[in-house]
């Protein structure tokens, strides 16, 4: 792995194939709140995606942390790489125990209209973890079941969070063989985290913000846009 085109062959054949696994991601916001550090309201995080955090370790920060020990050989971590961020990228390699690694930006920028065909072309049904605002009628794969997560992520898992996972689990631990798209932001991690845990009979993917445009019925990054720079950026490991 580590081929930004390959790796993006790779996963899609896997979400489209029988097999179980887990594909969890983290970037510049989770890596943010792992640290403690702040994430203000000059961020995407809250100009884009509603949510913010204070400089200290939130209850979404030490969730976060608990999440990067797994070594199975179906269970992938998509990371900062070299040319996204070397700090972030030197931050999880030293904290992963596995070389289960691909790239955090997998779906998006240079392989954005790509994974918008994949959606197209996709025949399984899905289970969606995504905003509570989505109509996913209008997403362009069946959506057999909707869980809404609302936005202001970092406050709402502090006083809601334990309440949320434990009704979710309910759920996927009586389903096999299913396939779940999430998008909750960083709280994502923890999902995935804790239904592999206790299911592994499943797959469970953090798609982020590459099924925007069907949640919000527009273009809330500038990847979106076929004509700009950030259409073009792929991504690199240099080791």
């Amino acid at each position: 792995m580590k081929d930004y085109n390959n790796d993006f062959t790779y996963f899609t054949d896997l979400i489209k194939s029988d097999s179980n696994f887990a594909y969890a991601r983290y970037a510049d916001g989770e890596v943010a709140l792992m640290k403690g550090q702040p994430v203000g309201t000059n961020s995407q995080a809250f100009v884009v995606d509603n949510w913010m955090a204070p400089s200290m370790l939130t209850k979404v920060g030490r969730e976060l942390l608990e999440t990067l020990d797994h070594t199975e050989s179906n269970y992938y971590y998509a990371i900062s790489s070299d040319t996204d961020g070397k700090d972030d990228t030197l931050f999880l390699r030293s904290r992963l125990r596995t070389k289960n690694i691909t790239f955090a930006n997998l779906w998006i920028n240079a392989n954005y209209q790509r994974m918008k065909a994949f959606y197209r072309s996709l025949t399984k049904r899905a289970y969606v973890i995504c905003n509570a605002k989505a109509n996913t009628a209008s997403f362009p794969f069946r959506v057999d079941e909707h869980f809404p997560f609302p936005d202001n992520c970092i406050e709402y898992w502090e006083k809601h969070g334990d309440c949320y996972i434990q009704s979710l689990l309910e759920y996927s631990t009586q389903v096999t063989n299913k396939t779940f798209f999430v998008s909750a932001g960083p709280v994502s991690e923890i999902l995935i985290h804790a239904m592999f845990v206790t299911n592994p009979n499943n797959q469970y993917i953090d798609v982020g913000s590459s099924i925007d445009e069907f949640v919000h019925g527009r273009i809330t990054r500038p990847y979106m846009d076929p004509n700009s720079q950030y259409a073009k950026e792929v991504s690199y490991f240099y080791e």
